[in-house]
């Protein structure tokens, strides 16, 4: 049974339809390409291929650019360079907008933000064997470790940790000892946090662009790109009042300090809010989940940034954040799938302009900022 792909969709996934008109997502596979499944699985209602021969490539498609791709679990769509790849997720995201929100319209899209494949990610997880001192990561829908001493997507410094071992293993030790290992797995997570000068593996804080961080509070891991999202977020912010909800470690309070702009910094996490007092320490912070916070603020905000984990803000924010009156939302979203969502809950607000910045080439995860303005 051979089938043609239509388009990409979200998760890199390439529709199809077989011959009962049944939908069926190949995984990986570009539009225009026909493919010959080697296995159909059914998983709830959809119908999954992840194993296929190419019969017809597509003329977008490379060779993987890494020697352990297929094998281990960390990227699954090195098959387009990285040009490519932020434009196919662009349209990724413009059809989630249409589909989901309803807009007759598109807003504007600025050009797509990409960063070379290679040395880009200063952070990661590692998955540990004590037992047999192996380091590396999951398998493909897998517990199964992939053992590794060098990954192209890592940074220099990161490497030289895989390459050595003795440091990642000797924390390894130290964690499971204070904390056990994963239960599913059986093996220790070790995060890992590159900085400006240093690295970290522990608690330890480092710098990275500037910002204090450690590797257990999220931080972007792409620090090429990140200049480009803290300009675009500015540049669309208004006003004097500021609300930043979900701040994490401050990445975008700190853009306002020394502005005179009145900040608030609202984070549920005290271990990143403690790196957000550092790293903006003229913002109002607030240990609080965002929904009780916005139950309670009284004061007009000029502009709103929300930057939700994937999946989305809690359905009660969003009448809050609505009712406030500020003149701009800057909505940035890991998940175009929930934002499309969420954006189409934001009565007397419109979409005006939005970027995707492909902060995982190698990968189907994309990150893209949307403005809205109130009508």
């Amino acid at each position: 049974m051979a089938l043609k792909i239509e388009k990409l969709i979200s998760g890199a996934y390439g529709l199809s339809h077989d011959e009962d008109a049944r939908t069926v997502l190949v995984k990986g596979a570009l539009e225009g390409e026909i493919v010959i499944p080697h296995e159909v699985v059914k998983r709830a209602n959809t119908f999954i291929v992840e194993d296929y021969d190419i019969i017809t490539p597509s003329p977008l498609r490379i060779t993987p650019r890494c020697p352990h791709y297929g094998k281990c679990g960390g990227c699954d769509f090195l098959s387009v360079d990285e040009e490519v790849s932020a434009a196919l997720k662009e349209g990724m995201v413009k059809e989630n907008l249409l589909r989901i929100t309803k807009l007759e319209n598109l807003p504007s899209f600025l050009p797509p933000a990409h960063s070379s494949f290679f040395s880009y990610r200063s952070r990661c997880r590692l998955h540990v064997d004590v037992r047999n001192k192996s380091i590396g990561f999951l398998k493909r829908n897998s517990n199964e470790l992939f053992a590794l001493e060098h990954c192209p997507a890592l940074t220099g410094r990161i490497n030289n940790l895989l390459r050595e071992k003795s440091t990642i293993l000797r924390e390894a030790q130290r964690q499971r000892i204070l904390s056990g290992q994963n239960r599913r797995t059986g093996f220790v997570e070790i995060a890992v946090q590159d900085g400006d000068e240093d690295i970290s593996i522990s608690e330890k804080a480092v710098i990275a662009a500037g910002y204090q961080v450690n590797p257990y509070c999220f931080f972007q891991s792409n620090l090429r790109l990140l200049p480009e999202l803290l300009s675009f977020v500015k540049e669309n912010s208004v006003g004097d009042v500021i609300m930043d909800l979900y701040s994490g470690v401050g990445t975008f309070s700190k853009l306002f300090e020394m502005e005179g702009r009145k900040v608030y910094a609202v984070e549920k996490n005290p271990r990143c809010l403690s790196f957000s007092k550092r790293n903006a320490p003229h913002a109002l912070s607030f240990t609080d989940d965002a929904f009780l916070f916005s139950k309670r603020i009284k004061e007009k905000v000029d502009t709103v940034i929300v930057d939700p984990p994937r999946i989305g803000l809690e359905r009660d924010i969003i009448p809050l954040i609505s009712s406030w009156g500020a003149d701009r939302i800057i909505y940035v979203s890991c998940d175009s799938t929930t934002a499309a969502r969420d954006l189409a809950l934001f009565n007397g607000y419109k979409i005006i302009c939005a970027k995707l910045f492909d902060f995982y080439p190698g990968s189907f995860h994309e990150e893209c900022a949307f403005v809205l303005e109130r009508k």
